[in-house]
């Protein structure tokens, strides 16, 4: 239901009561204090010690330290829209605003003169914590004609306890529970819209497990189909892969919090629009990264190192390779490359320099691909270079260069594999079908160019081959050659 279904009008002949309003998780979708101490995790580390040391002194003073460690951008905090309009409403009704946060002072002023909206902001001073039954007293000595509340959390439960009104702001089932029944005078209610499950299953990147399929090219290649043992093993390396990616990506999220929010698409993501808490995105990437380093010591170990070194390579990715052209490519085709070197270790194969030496090319031409449909993007657009990235627009023709030749390198590799090594093993009865398989992957790799310079590819090569039915009917052709071969 709309938050305006629920609003219920004061009459003509009354003033509207003053509206204290809360802020962490009422008017912004997120915990400002939360906010602060990740970023200093994820940017200044080595100011985490001095920050703990105040926690003896009380909360108040933990949030102070906090706030002028990492003060926050009030511009970019993500405001919980329908809410905002609707104290815009009020406030041209005439009804006195007034911000009243447990946050600390600093943050209430800044988020105040940004909104320009309330006559007032109060918050946590140093030593007073203004939360709960602090905030209650507080608001009952300043406005003792009475005073209407909008907050969100049972933290409020005694303020709504105290107001004559209140708004209830994205309060979870049981607040608003408990909040009517301590006072009935709901006059406006902005309940929940997002979907938990759905929220955290983008904010995870599901999606991009897909790519993880590698790791089962290596137990196919290496005929062990018929191997339950290795099949098991691949499986559970797929899925352990999965969570650690899902780890970093949040790390990612996180670490990127407020240039995603200036981003025209990104300040869409989970935690940069406040469906998810930053601790909370904090814990479940430690979670899932530890997950993922210690079940394979019950039954791989040496799985263990090569996730490991998958995760620092994809937080270095992010960190800082990622803005160094072609470092940035090289990259992606290394983590491409591990995935199928995961699958050899699980598969209990024999190394092929063939298939890592293939993987190497073929994966660096598509990541040229996706960048070079990036720079193009941009050079139609206008700009100048890719944003976040240390490539320039005038890079397209080395993009395109390099990716072609890398595409080239691959197929070379592909071709002096069956002739050098397939036709003598003796493995396959007909080898030359497997001379289609160059044929076809280089069909496929000129399509994928061709869209990439016309800027059609607009998601990664391989998650894109994934959903794509000329990908599957060009796969199926290849794998129909390996089969008349064997």
């Amino acid at each position: 239901m709309h938050a305006v279904d629920k609003i219920k009008p004061y009459p003509a002949a009354s003033a509207p009561l003053p509206l204290a309003v809360d802020l962490d998780g009422t008017l912004v979708a997120t915990d400002t204090l939360h906010e602060g101490l990740v970023a200093a995790l994820m940017h200044a580390p080595t100011s985490v010690p001095s920050l703990l040391r105040s926690l003896p002194q009380g909360r108040a003073a933990f949030k102070r330290r906090v706030s002028r460690q990492m003060p926050a951008d009030a511009t970019s905090l993500p405001v919980r829209q329908n809410f905002l309009d609707w104290l815009r409403v009020e406030h041209a009704a005439g009804r006195e605003l007034h911000l009243v946060t447990a946050a600390d002072q600093s943050i209430a002023d800044a988020v105040a003169a940004h909104v320009g909206l309330f006559r007032s902001a109060t918050g946590s001073d140093g030593t007073r914590n203004l939360r709960s039954e602090e905030k209650a007293q507080f608001l009952q000595n300043a406005f003792p004609g009475g005073f209407a509340y909008a907050g969100d959390s049972h933290q409020d439960l005694p303020v709504f306890a105290a107001a004559q009104d209140i708004v209830l702001v994205n309060a979870s089932p049981s607040t608003a529970a408990a909040a009517r029944a301590i006072n009935p005078r709901i006059i406006a209610e902005f309940p929940p819209q997002a979907d938990r499950l759905r929220t955290w299953i983008g904010a995870l990147r599901i999606h991009q497990w897909s790519k993880n399929v590698l790791v089962l090219v290596p137990l196919a290649l290496g005929h062990k189909l018929g191997d339950p043992t290795a099949i098991i093993h691949s499986l559970l390396g797929m899925l352990l892969l999965g969570l650690a990616a899902s780890g970093t990506y949040l790390l990612n999220d996180l670490s990127d919090l407020v240039s995603d929010r200036a981003h025209r698409t990104k300040r869409f993501r989970a935690i940069a629009a406040g469906r998810i808490a930053p601790l909370h995105a904090l814990a479940a990437a430690i979670g899932l990264i530890v997950l993922a380093l210690v079940l394979p010591l019950l039954f791989r170990p040496m799985l263990t190192v090569a996730i490991l070194g998958y995760c620092s390579l994809s937080l270095l990715y992010s960190g800082v390779l990622k803005r160094i052209a072609l470092i940035d490519t090289l990259t992606i085709a290394a983590l491409f490359t591990i995935r199928l070197s995961l699958g050899v270790e699980l598969a209990d194969v024999p190394y092929s320099p063939w298939l890592i030496a293939f993987a190497g090319f073929f994966f660096f031409s598509l990541a040229l691909a996706k960048r070079h449909c990036e720079l193009m993007e941009a050079r139609a657009a206008g700009g100048t270079a890719v944003a976040r990235r240390g490539w320039e627009v005038e890079d397209w023709p080395l993009t395109l260069g390099f990716g072609a030749a890398a595409g080239i390198g691959a197929l070379q590799i592909i071709i002096l594999y069956v002739a050098d090594d397939a036709l003598p093993s003796r493995m396959y009865e007909h080898p030359a079908w497997l001379y289609v398989a160059p044929g076809a992957v280089a069909v496929w790799l000129m399509r994928i160019w061709l869209r990439a310079h016309r800027r059609l590819l607009r998601d990664d090569p391989v998650v894109f081959a994934l959903r794509d039915p000329w990908s599957w009917a060009i796969g199926s052709v290849v794998v129909v050659a390996i089969v008349l071969a064997l």
